[in-house]
């Protein structure tokens, strides 16, 4: 169980904001709004799932199309307003999130949530611990659910937080089971009482099969939009339609080299060299995949990983390091290798 905390302890609202602004760089653009500023932290990082239980007041997140296009991230986030509200805007809808209600994303799609003073308790969910059956043809992208819908996924949440920095590794592997496993009965329950289905769902379906082609076929450098139409039963043009929205096909396929980077990376007993597994994803060199990593990530692959392999707990002063800016202009790396887990 590791453990970030980004606390009340910064004199300045401007440095309290840009610590807070750092932290949160790899994944997230966080803007200032009028107002009292509160940016409190403490994060969780569990098997394949985070946590974090913040205290805000003048911020907001967004994720606009290009950063979904550049990062990749394709994991889903459930934010749980434990008190005050918090406002979110999906593509062509604006929602109040009370107290007592969840909200639910797709990292995959544009969005901006913001507060001028709410508690959040938020989980980060690798999409692969859930079931594809449940998210098939479900927009739970910008989804409020209140305790009559997700009672029970809400209370597991709240009682998480609580207890997060205290589990075993045994149990933490138990909570995120667990609680992938309520959210999909909510879900599955939503759809069997007819909530509404975006109409494209044979579109997701399409595009989940592209998906799982391509990472199959990572490693060809020759991988092409041919070879991933036929690969499907697809017209090429198709295809184009399908990812249009992430840039188009080949972005999506570099997108996904670089995930498979960033795992590698992070994988304690992975013993290849970097050009080794830039090679294994199908990059055309390794200066390439360097630049493409860095471009996505913020940082090199090599600092990547020593960040990534990192056992020891940071103490108060390290925390605090990794939300400030460096020098050179490098991102922090507090979250950039924690997010990249989730891929």
């Amino acid at each position: 169980m590791d453990t970030i905390t980004l606390g009340p302890d910064l004199a300045a609202d401007d440095d309290a904001f840009e610590a807070y602004r750092d932290l949160y760089s790899s994944g997230t653009d966080v803007d200032r709004l009028p107002g009292p500023l509160r940016t409190e932290v403490v994060a969780h990082r569990l098997p394949r799932m985070l946590v974090f239980d913040r205290q805000l007041a003048g911020v907001s997140h967004a994720r606009g199309p290009r950063r979904v296009a550049r990062d990749g991230f394709d994991h889903v986030t459930l934010h749980l307003v434990l008190a005050g509200r918090m406002m979110l805007a999906v593509p062509d809808a604006v929602r109040a999130v009370e107290a007592g209600s969840l909200a639910l994303f797709d990292l995959t799609r544009p969005q901006r949530t913001w507060t001028t003073g709410a508690r959040i308790v938020t989980a980060a969910i690798a999409r692969d611990r859930l079931d594809p059956a449940v998210l098939d043809g479900l927009d739970l992208h910008g989804l409020v659910l209140g305790p009559r819908e997700a009672g029970l996924s809400i209370d597991f949440l709240r009682s998480l937080a609580a207890h997060a920095a205290g589990l075993t590794p045994h149990l933490a592997g138990v909570a995120t089971e667990s609680l992938c496993l309520l959210l999909g009965a909510t879900l599955a329950s939503l759809r069997d009482r007819a909530a509404p289905v975006p109409p494209p769902v044979a579109a997701g379906r399409a595009r989940a099969r592209a998906t799982a082609f391509i990472d199959r076929h990572l490693g060809d450098r020759d991988l092409s939009v041919a070879t991933i139409a036929a690969g499907i039963g697809v017209s090429r043009s198709v295809l184009y339609r399908l990812f249009e929205p992430a840039g188009g096909v080949a972005r999506f396929v570099q997108q996904r080299r670089v995930a498979q980077l960033r795992r590698s990376l992070s994988q304690p007993d992975e013993h290849r060299t970097i050009d080794e597994l830039a090679t294994a994803a199908g990059f055309t060199s390794p200066s390439h995949a360097g630049r493409l990593f860095r471009d996505a990530v913020g940082v090199p692959p090599g600092e990547y990983r020593r960040s990534a392999r990192g056992t020891a707990e940071p103490d108060r002063a390290e925390r605090r390091r990794l939300t400030r800016p460096d020098p050179a202009g490098v991102p922090p790396l507090g979250f950039v290798t924690w997010h990249g887990e989730l891929m």
